[in-house]
């Protein structure tokens, strides 16, 4: 079919369809059957289309983007505008807590706070080397860390007391799954109706999409992990987590994803190949319009 996917993004993500982002191999699928992506990175910016996509890659979706995206009937990820670890991580802990295990210590914001740099409206700002230079400056200067250095602590009563104070920093309980003497993470990625899920497992306490050992497909995530996506409105995105003693505990979520794994690995490859077709249901939104069928709900 005919039609126009409008990406709304920061100001540093010009590359967007060009990068190592999966919404890149999304167009690359989609092109040749007659979709157009149209990029836009300024909120009073919004060209005409069928699609808006709200790609911003940021925490916190400012409130000039949320109404750009409010202007096209058929929406990817309206719903989600903050997913601070404060609101969408569980097991976090406070000073006084009675928990004696384990702690990690982690940014409030995704992605150590870095993602954040790239929507400064002001070019110098997102130059890399501000952000090389930032990268040496001490987290409590910064409010950035990177995410496979955060600390990790045996105890909290380890942790500096300066990061109790900061409310750019979480305190979270540190579960993990283990396996072999390899730590393990569960990804669950989803686009619409379309979704995929692994569990991969690596050396370091850390594990990332790119440093892992081993990995192993999934099924079903648990309900509780559905009833979070929907209550967060994320029809695209991911959510990092872990079955620990049989409890859920969640790290981490995102409202846009990378292709994980290095290039043209198993994972990546037989992630692009569920995922991609998932822009499929809002386009079938866009045919229900367009016959007069009215506003359908979302394909989630």
């Amino acid at each position: 079919m005919s039609a126009t996917v409008v990406v709304a993004t920061v100001p540093g993500h010009s590359n967007l369809l060009r990068s190592d982002y999966l919404i890149r191999h999304v167009a690359e699928h989609w092109r040749p059957l007659g979709v157009e992506f149209e990029l836009t990175t300024s909120p009073r910016v919004s060209p005409p289309g069928d699609i808006g996509w709200q790609h911003l890659d940021t925490t916190r979706v400012a409130e000039d983007y949320q109404e750009l995206i409010a202007r096209y009937a058929v929406a990817i990820n309206r719903g989600p505008s903050d997913v601070h670890k404060r609101s969408t991580a569980t097991h976090l802990v406070a000073r006084d807590d009675p928990w004696h295990g384990p702690v990690i210590v982690k940014t409030d914001l995704n992605y150590g706070g870095r993602t954040e740099d790239w929507a400064h409206r002001w070019r110098p700002l997102r130059h890399p080397l501000v952000h090389a230079f930032r990268d040496r400056l001490p987290a409590r200067l910064t409010g950035r860390m990177a995410p496979d250095e955060y600390p990790i602590y045996s105890s909290k009563a380890l942790v500096p007391s300066w990061v109790w104070r900061d409310r750019r920093f979480v305190v979270q309980r540190f579960l993990t799954e283990q396996s072999d003497g390899l730590y393990g993470i569960r990804r669950w990625f989803f686009f619409g109706d379309r979704e995929f899920a692994y569990l991969a497992y690596s050396p370091a306490p850390i594990v990332s999409g790119d440093n892992h050992s081993r990995w192993e497909q999934l099924g079903d995530p648990p309900p509780g992990l559905r009833a979070r996506r929907a209550e967060l409105g994320l029809d695209y995105g991911k959510i990092d987590y872990a079955e620990v003693e049989n409890e859920l505990v969640v790290y981490d979520v995102s409202p846009t994803i990378s292709a994980d794994g290095p290039p043209g690995s198993s994972p990546q490859r037989q992630m692009i190949a569920e995922l991609v077709p998932g822009l499929g249901g809002f386009l079938e939104h866009v045919e229900e319009r367009a016959a007069g069928a009215g506003s359908p709900s979302s394909p989630l």
